[in-house]
């Protein structure tokens, strides 16, 4: 085996392995040319997990035997405090690198608009956060805008750390960090090939935008993600430019007030509302429309925005968060009201721009991070 495509061992750590956690898990096993073991817990009572998880999952991973056999590296996720992690592992492993994968942070993320007192961050999860970091070798941030959150965030809330003075903290989180993006599966039946070479999935109309107009919003139903702006977009909107919606997303028992009253109002406008467990299904619904629209309040990376755009919707995306860096400046600011002149070439644009993004290319990109962490790439 040459050098360059060694095979390594790799100890990791999903704490809150749902969603999108769960989602990157299984595309890095499935693409990477690394041996990984994952250790994980069900996706429920973060704050506990941030707490607890490396205890955990380590006793986990020593009851597994896991410990047993040489380790390249350990990968531990965001929702994981690195810095326990390697003071609780074994003497001899404490020198094993350590990646952190940075879904989220703490210092950015937003507060629950159901709070009936003035909402107060809880620094000890962002604090925590930023111990990981420094504490770990080599931090992978999903997107610029996690990073530069983090920065602004900590810098914020450092201001009142007044009994404390650390230096140069920030130009340590700058020099052990790298961005890449998570992997995203492409869409059947365009697989890999397709996409890599720019061309956009076929359409119904040919590359012009359907009459009526569909439209995609395929958050989870949560306040951060905005639903009372998708209820003012749709009052305003729904009736003069003629829009279709497909609602799509994880529910939980209790839905936002917005997406309530948008189901109510609106029921004649909408070709499908709800969670659709089916893969397939869930690329037929994307495939059916012409718009992907965004109103999240936060967002680190967007996967099912990313999976929108893949399938050939169109952006509808606010100049915020992550959005600026997942299409391409020179289709930046397009909406129903501004449609592009040739739709067919704006999607190839975003399409071509979205390759790292690809889970093979995202994936390998990881892997050699890792390798070249290791020295063995």
């Amino acid at each position: 085996m040459r050098k360059n495509s060694r095979s390594l061992r790799v100890l990791a750590f999903e704490p809150y392995d749902c969603g999108s956690h769960r989602v990157v898990r299984e595309s890095i096993s499935r693409h990477s040319r690394h041996r990984w073991t994952w250790f994980t817990r069900p996706g429920r009572g973060w704050k506990w997990r941030i707490r607890l998880a490396a205890v955990e999952l380590l006793d986990a991973a020593t009851a597994a035997g896991a410990l047993d056999d040489p380790v390249d590296a350990i990968v531990a996720t965001s929702l994981l405090s690195a810095a326990d992690l390697r003071a609780l592992l074994p003497a001899p492993m404490r020198a094993i690198p350590i990646i952190l994968y940075m879904h989220e942070n703490q210092a950015a993320y937003p507060l629950s608009e159901q709070l009936t007192v003035e909402p107060q961050r809880d620094v000890h999860f962002a604090i925590t956060n930023l111990t990981s970091i420094l504490a770990a070798d080599l931090v992978i941030w999903n997107s610029r805008w996690n990073r530069e959150s983090f920065l602004t965030g900590m810098h914020m809330i450092l201001r009142h750390a007044s009994a404390v003075d650390l230096k140069d903290w920030d130009r340590t989180v700058q020099e052990k960090s790298q961005v890449i993006w998570p992997p995203v599966e492409p869409p059947p039946p365009s697989g890999p090939q397709q996409l890599a070479a720019g061309t956009a999935p076929d359409r119904m109309t040919g590359g012009a935008l359907h009459n009526p107009t569909t439209v995609v919003w395929p958050h989870r139903w949560e306040h951060d993600k905005g639903p009372d702006e998708l209820l003012e977009i749709a009052t305003r909107f729904s009736e003069p430019l003629n829009l279709r919606w497909t609602i799509l997303g994880w529910q939980f028992p209790t839905a936002p007030p917005a997406l309530i009253e948008f189901e109510r109002r609106f029921a004649d406008r909408i070709d499908h509302i709800g969670f659709e467990a089916s893969r397939s299904r869930y690329w037929e619904h994307l495939a059916r429309c012409d718009w992907v629209l965004s109103t999240a309040r936060h967002e680190f990376f967007g996967i099912a925005v990313a999976e929108a755009l893949l399938a050939g919707c169109l952006p509808w995306l606010p100049n915020r968060l992550s959005y600026p860096e997942l299409v391409p400046r020179e289709v930046g600011g397009l909406s129903p009201l501004h449609p592009p002149r040739n739709p067919d070439a704006a999607r190839s644009a975003i399409i071509k721009h979205l390759e790292p993004a690809l889970a093979g290319n995202a994936v390998a990109r990881l892997d050699a991070a890792i390798a070249n962490l290791l020295g063995t790439s």
